[in-house]
């Protein structure tokens, strides 16, 4: 079990979540996949991107499964063009290794935004990860901005 994925059980138990916690068996880390472990649609799966931020930050942006991030509107948000965080650097950043960036313990130089794509599922829940290849916790929007606390919501993906 990866680090990240012990703490992010850790928070969740302490908050009550720990019976929303999904298990499976999975054959890689992609939204596509963990959608169809679930039997759930792939727009469900909230993924985590990691972007380079001023000053030796992380952005980190949770969005649906299908979003993809727009240049133009991460611009416009950030002021800047985004930058994927290289691998190397997830960890160190955000806490996080590369492929389970999930919106639960980030490290004080990452800052969190949750992407308006995640609203369109108010009424169903949704599944970000919690740290490792193979989990899931089963949230609604609304409990999942509460446990993750983001600096704000953003829209920068199509």
């Amino acid at each position: 079990m990866f680090e990240a994925e012990k703490r992010g059980r850790e928070y969740l138990q302490a908050k009550g979540m720990e019976a929303r916690i999904i298990d499976f068996k999975n054959t890689d880390i992609t939204a596509e996949s963990t959608a169809l472990a679930l039997d759930v649609d792939v727009d469900r799966i909230c993924k985590g991107l990691a972007f380079k931020g001023k000053g030796g930050t992380a952005i980190v942006i949770i969005a649906s499964g299908r979003s993809r991030v727009n240049n133009g509107k991460f611009r416009n948000v950030f002021g800047f063009r985004p930058t994927m965080l290289p691998p190397e650097q997830t960890e160190e950043l955000i806490g996080h290794i590369a492929g389970t960036i999930n919106p639960f313990c980030l490290k004080d130089t990452a800052r969190l935004y949750l992407d308006m794509s995640i609203r369109k599922h108010m009424d169903v829940t949704v599944f970000p990860g919690i740290g490792g290849e193979d989990s899931v916790v089963e949230l609604t929007v609304n409990e999942l901005e509460k446990l993750a606390d983001p600096v704000s919501w953003v829209d920068v993906t199509l």
